[in-house]
């Protein structure tokens, strides 16, 4: 991963859009597709792209008007950036080879730094990119017989630009970010890897077709735009997901102070009932005995409930949060994940609503059968 890291720095300091020709800067074609890529990379990972259109910005100003510049292009925003994408590589390339779990508390720290960086971005770096956008095309036409206001004929283009780059922004954000939360989610190390690389790729890929041509960077962008358009309600339920486990890890003592056993908070793993999976809801027993799944629409409105698939439920514990299995016959699957909150009270959440068992921790099963194997084996007892 280090390598990769290293190449897409590169790239994105020699191809960026800033490093368009400065005679070209001031065509409106050139400069809105600069934009655009400036603003779908930054959403791909909002740390990396700030810190390094601010530190090029910085380079390519003339020292006498660098006090000037935006608070991302001087040195204290940008150089606290790369440090922390420091860590982030160190984390990526000495745990590559370690197990999964020892990860998951770092990458639960850049879960949180990507949450953080994206609303500072959100909120103080699209803006103004956006506004340069604007400035670029000028003022547009509005007709004033439909506005019913004269004076607003002309109107500042800022007005259009700028909630459009904050919901494109939004958009290609909720799904890059997303990755973040399939990583907290993965227990190998390969697999996270491959998750960054293909988000790596997808970074690369904006920046190389820029520099080939700005409208081919605009294109590119604009198919991401409608891709994170198609996936963005199925990554907004995951991202719901993600900023729960998050929490409940971070803040553990308030999670488990806010724990209804009776009542778990819980999220799908599969489409149940035609809902789709990780919506976020709570596990009840109703009046007849069977164990209910209640939710919101969009987290608002009143609650509806499904019926959990028949079949014996047990719930298995985990490294981080309970997992409720359906078993029907032959056939096991994972329904949902209780929070973190809940880790610990399996016996409890159990016995609250009549599941037929608890399951250890799958390593602890197979300790315990490594142990019975070396019992019968060498007629030896491997103390716990």
């Amino acid at each position: 991963m280090k390598w990769v890291w290293l190449l897409l720095a590169s790239l994105l300091v020699t191809a960026s859009p800033l490093a368009a020709a400065e005679e070209d800067r001031g065509t409106p074609g050139v400069a809105l597709a600069q934009g655009v890529t400036e603003i779908t990379g930054v959403a791909i990972s909002p740390l990396l792209g700030v810190s390094v259109v601010g530190s090029w910005t910085y380079l390519h100003t003339p020292q006498e008007q660098r006090t000037d510049l935006p608070w991302y292009a001087q040195p204290w925003a940008w150089c606290t950036g790369y440090a922390v994408l420091l860590l982030c590589f160190l984390k990526d390339s000495l745990g590559a080879t370690a197990p999964g779990i020892l990860k998951k508390p770092f990458d639960l720290a850049e879960l949180l730094e990507n949450k953080a960086s994206a609303l500072v971005a959100s909120a103080a770096f699209v803006p103004l990119v956006a506004r340069e956008m604007a400035r670029a095309t000028g003022p547009v036409e509005a007709p004033a017989a439909i506005l019913g206001m004269p004076f607003m004929a002309m109107i500042d283009a800022s007005w259009i630009t700028v909630p459009l780059a904050l919901m494109a922004f939004g958009l290609i954000w909720i799904c890059s970010h997303s990755i973040n939360v399939l990583i907290i989610l993965s227990p190998f190390s390969s697999v996270d890897a491959l998750l960054k690389l293909a988000r790596t790729a997808m970074l690369a890929t904006v920046a190389i077709a820029y520099a080939i041509a700005p409208w081919l960077g605009a294109a590119v962008c604009g198919v991401i735009l409608l891709a994170a358009i198609w996936y963005a309600p199925a990554a907004m339920r995951l991202t719901i997901f993600g900023t729960r486990l998050a929490f409940d890890v971070v803040f553990g003592a308030r999670g488990r102070a806010r724990a209804d056993i009776s009542r778990p908070h819980a999220f799908l793993l599969r489409k149940t009932e035609g809902l789709p999976s990780r919506i976020g809801g709570r596990l009840a027993k109703n009046a007849e005995g069977g164990i209910e799944f209640r939710y919101r629409r969009g987290c608002l409105g009143p609650e509806r409930s499904v019926l959990l698939p028949p079949g014996r439920l047990e719930l298995a514990k985990g490294l981080l949060m309970p997992v409720l299995l359906t078993i029907d016959g032959e056939d096991e699957s994972r329904t949902l994940l209780l929070l973190p909150r809940y880790r610990g009270r399996e016996a409890e959440v159990s016995e609250a609503l009549g599941f037929h068992a608890v399951r250890d921790h799958a390593w602890k099963r197979g300790w315990a059968a490594v142990k019975l194997w070396w019992r019968e084996t060498a007629g030896r007892r491997i103390e716990s």
